[in-house]
C-alpha cells in the first residue's frame, strides 16, 4: 500500500465501531432499500444528494483534511502516467467489448443531460465516497491491502445493483471497481481517479450498459 495512503489511515481518529456504522449507512443501507423497492429508483438523484450531504457531514465531524481524502495537487504529475495508461486500457476494453456484443453508441448523445454534466458529477461523488473516504476507512478496519481492494470492489459493485442489465452491468462494475481500488491504493490521487472514472463512465453510458429506460442519466 502507498505510504501516503497509510499516513491518511493513521490520521483517522474515528473508532472502528463508528466507522463500521458509517460504512453500513452510507454504502449499504440505502442501496438495500432501493433494491427492496422501499425507495423508488426514480429518487436515485435525491439519494445521491442525501448521501453526498451525509458524507460531507461525516468528514467535517471527524475532521478529515482534503489531503486525507486524496486531494493533493502535488501528486498529479507524479501519478499522471499510470492513470493515463489505465484509462487508455479501460477505454479500449469498453469499446472492444461494446462492439463485440453488438452495442451501438447512443445517437445524438449531446442531447442527454448525463453527457453534458451528469457523468462528471456522478464520477466525482463515487470516487470521493468509494476511494477518497472508503478506502482509508477500510484501511482502519482491515490490515491487508488485498482485502481492502476486494471489500471496496464488492461495495462499489453493490451500488450498481440498482441499475438494469445486471448480467452485463455488475461484471463491468466489478472489473472497474477492482481497477479503481487497485489504482488508488497504489497511486492515491483523487483528482486523477475522478477524471479517469469520468472518461470511463462516459463510455459505459454511451454504450448503454447502465441505461435506465426512459431516463436521461
Amino acid at each position: 500500500m502507498n505510504l501516503e495512503l497509510k499516513a491518511s489511515i493513521n490520521k483517522i481518529k474515528t473508532s472502528k465501531k463508528e466507522l463500521t456504522l458509517q460504512i453500513f449507512i452510507v454504502f449499504i443501507l440505502l442501496i438495500v432499500l432501493i433494491d427492496a423497492g422501499v425507495i423508488a429508483l426514480k429518487f436515485r438523484t435525491a439519494m445521491l444528494v442525501f448521501l453526498s450531504t451525509l458524507l460531507v457531514l461525516i468528514v467535517i465531524k471527524e475532521k478529515w483534511t482534503p489531503k486525507m481524502l486524496g486531494f493533493d495537487f502535488k501528486n498529479i504529475k507524479k501519478y499522471l502516467i499510470p492513470y493515463l495508461g489505465y484509462t487508455i486500457l479501460a477505454v479500449l476494453f469498453i469499446i472492444l467489448f461494446g462492439e463485440n456484443i453488438g452495442r451501438e453508441e447512443i445517437v445524438k448523445w449531446w442531447n442527454y443531460n448525463h453527457f453534458i454534466y451528469g457523468f462528471l458529477l456522478v464520477s466525482m461523488f463515487q470516487e470521493i465516497a468509494y476511494r477518497g473516504y472508503l478506502i482509508p476507512a477500510l484501511g482502519k478496519l482491515i490490515k491487508r491491502p488485498f482485502h481492502i481492494i476486494i471489500v471496496n470492489t464488492l461495495l462499489f459493485t453493490f451500488l450498481h445493483s440498482i441499475f438494469p442489465n445486471p448480467i452485463i452491468g455488475l461484471p463491468l462494475a466489478f472489473i472497474g471497481g477492482i481497477g479503481f481500488a487497485y489504482m488508488y491504493t497504489r497511486y492515491p490521487s483523487l483528482i486523477l481517479i475522478i477524471l479517469c472514472h469520468a472518461v470511463i463512465n462516459f463510455l459505459v453510458v454511451l454504450y448503454g450498459f447502465f441505461a435506465i429506460p426512459g431516463v436521461t442519466y
